[in-house]
This record gives C-alpha cells, structure tokens and sequence, in this order.
C-alpha cells in the first residue's frame, strides 16, 4: 500500500504515538510504520508528566496538561532509538498556526530528511477562545506550508479530528494541501471526573472512539473527490478490529491505546497479518478475511 511517493509499507498495521523506547523481540520489524508521539517546536513542560488516564477498560484519557516533546529532542535522542527497528519512521507534529507549522517543518527537513519517510500532520481543534478556528481553509493552508518544507518526496499524513459530519471537507482541503494520505482520526475532547479534585481535559482514545474514526474512515474512503489513501486509527486491539477498518476502506490501521495497554500489541497483529498473508490461499484460508 502506496502513503507516498517513496512509502510503500510492507503491512497494514502502523504503530502511532510510539514510546520512544520499543524493545527487541516483539515483531516491531514487521510494522508498516512507526509514527512517532506528537512534538512541537520547542519543548512544553506538562503538570501530568507522560499525561494518560485510564477511564475505562480499553479507554484512554490523554490530557491537555501532559508534557510534550520539542523537534530537537525528537532528531537528537529518540529517533535513532526508533530507526533501529528497519521499518519506516514518521514524526507526527502539531502547531497552533501556519507559522508554527512552517517552522517545525523547515527544522525536520533541514535536520532529518535522510531519518524519516515522512511526517503525519495532527489537525485539532482549539481548545481555547484564542485558538485558531478549524476550517477546510485552515487545513489546507496548513498541510501546504509543511509540503512546500518538506518537498515532493516525503509522505505527508495529515490525521483528522473525529467529526463525521466534517471529515469529508476536512480530508478534501488536505488532498487540496498536497498530503499523500489521510488518517482518521485523532482523540476526541472529552473531560474525566476525579472522585476528587477539580476536571481534567483531554482527548479521549481506545475502544470508546472506535465507532466514531470507523465512521470517520467510511466518510473519507467512500468521498468521490477523495482520491488518496485512509489510515484508521481508534480502538485496535485485535485482528478483527483491524478489518472492520480495512471493510470500511481504511488501506491500513494504527494502534496507539492498545499498544500502551499492552505493550507490543502492535508488533503482535502486524505478525499475524504477515504470517497470514504469506499463507496459500485456500476455501478456509482466513488471510482474505483481512481484506474483507
């Protein structure tokens, strides 16, 4: 499956918002990708350290406050711990505007163009009145200032908020913006209610948003002005979760919560997708049920 001009993963099945640390032995070298945490240009120190509560079973709170990663700190520690697994590596950013967006940008293409296959634009909504507004025109003016950075040849993801209603006119200015594929989606806004204390913002991820980025995927892979490839991403935990989301036209999947649940999640279902697909297909042979 074809993200970019020169990114052809060798499995559908991506790791996103990667530790930065993945030990050996548990088949991250089968991964389509890797694509890192989000980072910003310059570092921001969180109240809550790594920033994730678990609200439910297979549900994950990652709050505002939580502590994030600068691009330098990306290019000098953490990728060369990442590219040591052999399989492509995207670094996923974030700005609160066009500038910020051109800026972190012109830092990876200048610092680690030879490192990454790619980067995976995060678009979210403000989350503040002094925010930006997330518009189509927003989105497109964004995606256009990090392809005009990164040049022609980089895969540029852009992920999405999980809007349905949305997510088309979304997807269509990021196709517009020069991105290469589409991921959906990122965290949706949610608040958790501490037994005490005051509440605690962030964005809600596993199992609970599933039904809403399957519809997100639906929405973007069934637009007939939508021409590029969709990643889904929310909830995976098993090989059936990864084929609803290819049924519904995802060209390949991420998994974020289950991997931090379960470490080496990721690295397991990308196994047995390999060792599935690599199987002769016969009447029983459940390798054609992956791409159902």
């Amino acid at each position: 499956m074809q993200l970019g001009p020169s990114l052809t993963l060798q499995n559908p099945v991506c790791l996103a918002a990667a530790p930065w640390q993945l030990p050996d032995g548990l088949g991250y070298e089968h991964l389509g990708a890797i694509f890192t945490k989000t980072v910003i240009m310059e570092p921001r120190p969180g109240s809550r350290g790594e920033g994730i509560i678990k609200v439910a079973d297979a549900s994950l709170l990652n709050t505002t406050d939580r502590r994030t990663d600068g691009a330098e700190q990306l290019v000098q520690e953490h990728l060369p711990q990442l590219r040591r697994h052999h399989v492509p590596v995207l670094v996923s950013i974030t700005a609160p505007g066009i500038p910020g967006f051109r800026k972190i940008a012109r830092y990876l293409a200048r610092e680690a163009a030879g490192q990454i296959a790619g980067v995976e634009v995060y678009i979210s909504s403000a989350s503040t009145e002094k925010g930006f507004e997330l518009t189509p025109r927003f989105v497109r003016e964004a995606v256009e200032a990090v392809r005009n950075e990164l040049g022609p040849d980089l895969a540029l993801i852009v992920k999405l908020p999980p809007w349905p209603d949305h997510v088309r006119a979304l997807g269509l200015a990021a196709q517009q913006g020069g991105a290469t594929a589409l991921a959906a989606s990122n965290t949706l806004k949610a608040l958790h209610l501490p037994e005490a204390g005051d509440p605690i913002l962030g964005g809600l991820s596993g199992e609970a948003l599933r039904p809403i980025a399957l519809r997100c995927v639906y929405e973007l892979a069934h637009d007939e002005q939508i021409k590029l490839p969709v990643i889904g991403t929310g909830g995976i935990f098993t090989a059936q979760h990864v084929r609803d989301y290819l049924r519904c036209g995802a060209a390949a999947v991420q998994v974020a919560t289950g991997e931090w649940l379960e470490p080496g999640l990721s690295g397991r279902l990308a196994t047995e997708w390999s060792e599935t697909a690599s199987e002769p297909e016969t009447a029983d042979n459940s390798a054609a049920t992956w791409n159902s």
